[in-house]
């Protein structure tokens, strides 16, 4: 018996940290799947321990269980009899795993619910339940039987799925609830045996009290360890309840360290709707910067290159070179197109971590950086990695080139080269049926010059009738894209990017994606300040002579990205826009060195919560630290005194409004009663019960062995209570033994009108604070409440011999 109750405790366990997976999928089936696995494993665990048999004949009967199990849901089409599997039913599983690992690393979660990612799914939550039940059973050791469930538990957090606040809390409560229930029958049967091996039933001793107090240890340790990191200054909130944030405007995948979990979008991010979840809430600082030019330019950190039926990619970077401290010459920038160059210094805030390249963000085209560490560039996209120091708290400087051509300029641009056009107008075949749209599009605008075909592709996407919201799904491959064009026409700056720079190759026009980080806000003299708001995607199109230059489709202003912005020479052609007017083109001003050195000065004292005391490993290239400030943001303190008062309250009102309902219910039960004598004694017994809870409420409990008379003797003598309470105390009194004994009842329509009589005259004759404790925190619901949650808490304790023989059939 004992193995079978711990049996059901592994089984629930294991399903119960399975929940915390569905942020992974879009729909249930993953969950319906998994469930079934965990029961075909658990009946298969214990056939085997009806016999002793050795731990590996059990693993392997187990395995072969969980594999019929999936051939019978996934590849039952190619079995016999569509049960026992055959070589063609394995292939097919064997293609549908291959094509799960493949689909796994196209889509961003949430995941369709293909059938290769519910096999996946299946499939791990049935080894996880395997590995658990062996361990808990077999090997006796609920402890270790944690293990595979903390592997289904932390899955979402190696993806970097945000589930948000709630989700996240009430996944990891359902999770430890059902580790804790496997504990807790372990715990059961280990104290059983302190007087002898493996008791039989009859000879167990009772364990109730002891299991109580263990709960009560239980529940308390839990709250205190919840609770301490809250208080305590040392201790920090971590990502057990907390989102990571990313590029696309509220949240991403990129890499993080740090208590705030802040991090570059990293170089594989799939835009995903988990941008959106992260809508309200607070920004976080990723960088500040400090430079002389009224309005500087976006922040590149990545560059996708390459276009496949899957969507924009990064081609790995193949020509890689030192930069000490110059960087190769932008490809296709022409010195005659130049018009000047800004110095800008970049602080990395400190609880931003690396992400996979160690990418640095910066502006383009950069020609010169400085910066501790070895930083190096690659030639054809001029991305910066930086090999040497951690990237939070980071300091550097870089020059980079102004390059503002004019509309004239670009008009009489030269044809790009055969190696620009043989890399970089390349479009696979999937996405030929979105020519004609794009062909459209340039023709309705009259545009006949590369620059004119531009505009009006950006000018399309962003002021048509488009609309920008982070609630849409991620676009990677051309159904997708085509999708969103012509159907839902709504996302954020990973559709729009997407888009524009598959036009743009469409209609003959080399291009690219780039993202990294807006300009982000101003923040004082010469200061700027980005956050995780800013980050953000964005298409360059090649014009030879002037290199890559960026464009903006995606909608800004208040309604679409609020620090985007479109370069002058995108604005052309009496271009309109839905969003913020178009900022100028970065222009310098003059500067004196005191005035930099006191501007960065500022800067660190702003960002010193995210520099840290010190100012990180490069204080010294930035100005003298500066003592760190309080962090802004919510105060632990507050957290703990919210949530203390939020218990406080419903600790307050619960209960008295518990009680108000139970009463409510007890008096309108009569309603359903057709005889007027079951009325009166539905009366009689309402009153009753309202008069012992009463008592109870109020310290003037009495036995469940005392008559309805004995009871109003009692509590009329030690309440003192006077007239006419005393008198409706007897009425009830009697009304209850005729509705209990007598043929007929008391007419029961003024018992009512007696129980709030003798209510009250209870109220007044006891002290103030108990009278005060009735209203409160009424015993009568406290105390069924507690009971009814010790046994919920001991449900597979409940699991006994004797328990479960109520549901035997007797032998004839």
């Amino acid at each position: 018996m004992t193995s079978h109750r711990r049996t059901l405790a592994a089984a629930f366990a294991t399903a119960a940290a399975s929940v915390s997976l569905y942020p992974i999928f879009t729909g249930g089936l993953w969950f319906l799947a998994g469930l079934g696995a965990i029961v075909v494993v658990a009946l298969a665990g214990t056939a085997t321990r009806w016999r002793r048999l050795p731990e590996s004949v059990c693993l392997a009967v187990g395995l072969v269980a969980l594999l019929l199990y999936l051939n019978l849901v996934f590849a039952h089409s190619r079995s016999l009899l569509h049960v026992l599997p055959t070589p063609a039913s394995a292939r097919l599983l064997g293609h549908l795993v291959n094509q799960g690992f493949t689909e796994a690393g196209k889509y961003a979660p949430p995941v369709p619910e293909l059938t290769p990612m519910l096999l996946l799914a299946a499939g791990g939550i049935g080894i996880a339940a395997l590995l658990a039940d062996w361990m808990a059973v077999r090997l006796g050791s609920a402890a270790l039987a944690g293990l595979p469930l903390l592997l289904l538990f932390t899955e979402p957090f190696t993806l970097s799925v945000d589930r948000g606040f709630l989700g996240t809390t009430v996944a990891f409560s359902i999770g430890i609830g059902g580790y804790l229930a496997l504990l807790s029958s372990e715990g059961k049967d280990r104290i059983r045996e302190w007087e002898s091996q493996d008791p039989a039933a009859r000879n167990a001793p009772d364990t109730k009290a002891l299991a109580a107090a263990g709960r009560r240890v239980g529940f308390a340790s839990v709250v205190v360890a919840l609770i301490l990191p809250l208080v305590i200054p040392g201790l920090h909130v971590t990502r057990l309840f907390g989102g990571q944030v990313g590029i696309g405007g509220r949240g991403g995948s990129g890499v993080s360290s740090g208590a705030g979990g802040v991090g570059f979008p990293g170089v594989d991010t799939q835009f995903s709707q988990q941008l959106s979840s992260e809508l309200n809430t607070q920004s976080q600082i990723v960088l500040g910067y400090n430079t002389a030019v009224q309005s500087p330019d976006y922040l590149q950190l990545y560059v996708l290159d390459k276009l496949t039926d899957s969507g924009w990619t990064l081609t790995q970077p193949e020509s890689v070179v030192r930069v000490d401290p110059r960087l190769p010459a932008a490809p296709g920038l022409a010195d005659a197109s130049l018009d000047g160059t800004v110095s800008t210094t970049i602080t990395i805030a400190r609880d931003v971590g690396p992400d996979q390249l160690n990418a640095l963000p910066a502006p383009y085209p950069t020609t010169t950086i400085k910066a501790k560490g070895s930083v190096e560039a690659d030639r054809s996209t001029l991305m910066l990695f930086d090999q040497g120091p951690a990237l939070g708290g980071l300091s550097y400087q870089v020059t980079s080139l102004v390059n503002t051509p004019s509309e004239q300029a670009l008009d009489t641009a030269p044809t790009p080269p055969a190696a620009i056009k043989d890399d970089y107008q390349v479009v696979p075949a999937s996405y030929d049926s979105l020519r004609s749209l794009a062909d459209s599009i340039v023709n309705k605008a009259h545009a006949s010059t590369p620059l004119d075909k531009a505009v009006a592709l950006q000018n399309w996407l962003a002021d048509g009738s488009f609309k920008y919201t982070l609630k849409a799904p991620t676009v990677l491959d051309a159904s997708e894209l085509t999708r969103f064009l012509t159907v839902t026409k709504s996302g954020y700056c990973q559709q729009f990017s997407f888009a524009m720079a598959v036009l743009a190759r469409l209609v003959g026009l080399p291009s690219r994606v780039a993202y990294g980080f807006t300009s982000g806000s101003p923040d004082g003299d010469n200061e700027w300040q980005v956050t995780t708001h800013d980050a953000h995607a964005w298409p360059e199109l090649y014009f030879s002579g002037y290199g890559w230059l960026r464009f903006e489709p995606t909608p800004s202003g208040p309604t679409g990205q609020g620090t985007a912005y479109a370069p002058g020479y995108a604005t052309v052609s009496g271009a309109t826009s839905t969003g913020t007017p178009a900022q100028s083109a970065p222009t310098t001003a003059p500067s004196s060195s005191a005035g930099n050195s006191a501007s960065q000065a500022q800067l660190r004292r702003r960002l010193g919560v995210q520099l840290g005391s010190e100012g990180g490993p490069n204080a010294g290239e930035i100005g003298n630290p500066t003592p760190a400030r309080n962090a802004p943001g919510t105060n632990p303190w507050e957290i703990f005194g919210l949530v203390v008062a939020g218990l406080v309250i419903l600790g307050l009102v619960a209960p008295w409004t518990a009680r108000l309902a139970i009463r409510r219910r007890r008096w309108h039960r009569r309603r359903h009663l057709d005889r007027p004598d079951q009325a009166d004694a539905a009366w009689a017994h309402a009153a009753w019960s309202e008069l012992r809870d009463d008592l109870a409420d109020y310290g003037a409990g009495c036995l469940p062995s005392d008559t309805p008379r004995a009871v109003a003797a009692r509590a009329g003598t030690e309440l003192a209570l006077a007239e006419p309470a005393l008198a409706a105390l007897g009425r009830i009194a009697m009304a209850e033994e005729r509705a209990r004994y007598a043929a007929r009842p008391t007419d029961g329509s003024g018992l009512r009108h007696d129980s709030v009589t003798v209510r009250r005259a209870i109220a007044v004759a006891v002290p103030r604070p108990t009278r005060w404790r009735g209203r409160l925190l009424p015993a009568s619901v406290i105390g069924p409440a507690l009971n009814a949650t010790a046994q919920a808490a001991d449900i597979f304790g409940r699991l006994t011999p004797e328990w479960i023989s109520r549901f035997r059939t007797p032998a004839s």
